[in-house]
């Protein structure tokens, strides 16, 4: 497993990375809960036994983007994203107990969260135009809260439309109804 934090000083304080990690863009700064997530998703990768490790792409506050590459990625969560969802919830679930901090992980693995962003945005578009044409209501199928958040979002500068979301998790689902 590669280290994200090699060659960088341990705060003494706290045992955890004070420096960078890796980027596409280059490095990346993280605090110490944010570093700590890191180690959750490395001791994750290293417990599953396949060769996986977490790469932060990104930092947006309270999100922390992880990509997990390796040769085992395409295998592990192929081309749907139930699995990474999973593993996702379950390492946000460790995260709040161990650390108690609101950085919370959005982990990608072979791009599948801007391949199924797009998919959504196009959906969202698709069935606003026929909310419009009929001047009635459409429920989409339950998502989770990061893929609704895609769906507002899309669909949020449009005039003629509202969104809002009902229904309790895991079956809350988003609403596309006519402005009135």
């Amino acid at each position: 497993m590669t280290d994200l934090h090699a060659g960088q000083p341990e705060s003494a304080a706290e045992g955890t990375p004070t420096g960078a990690a890796e980027s596409m863009a280059g490095p990346v700064d993280l605090n110490a809960d944010q570093g700590q997530a890191v180690t959750v998703m490395e001791e994750v990768c290293a417990a599953s036994g396949l060769d996986i490790h977490p790469v932060v792409r990104a930092v947006h506050d309270p999100y922390l983007d992880i990509e997990l590459v390796g040769s085992d990625t395409a295998i592990t969560f192929g081309r749907l994203g139930p699995a990474l969802d999973q593993l996702q919830f379950l390492a946000n679930l460790i995260l709040a107990r161990r650390i108690r901090s609101d950085v919370r992980i959005i982990l990608d693995a072979a791009n599948y969260r801007e391949r199924r962003a797009e998919v959504l945005r196009r959906r969202a578009i698709e069935l606003a135009n026929e909310v419009k044409a009929r001047n009635e209501e459409a429920e989409l199928e339950p998502l989770p809260p990061h893929e609704r958040r895609i769906i507002h979002k899309a669909l949020a500068d449009d005039p003629d439309i509202m969104t809002y979301s009902e229904g309790e998790e895991p079956d809350r689902r988003i609403v596309i109804s006519p402005r009135r």
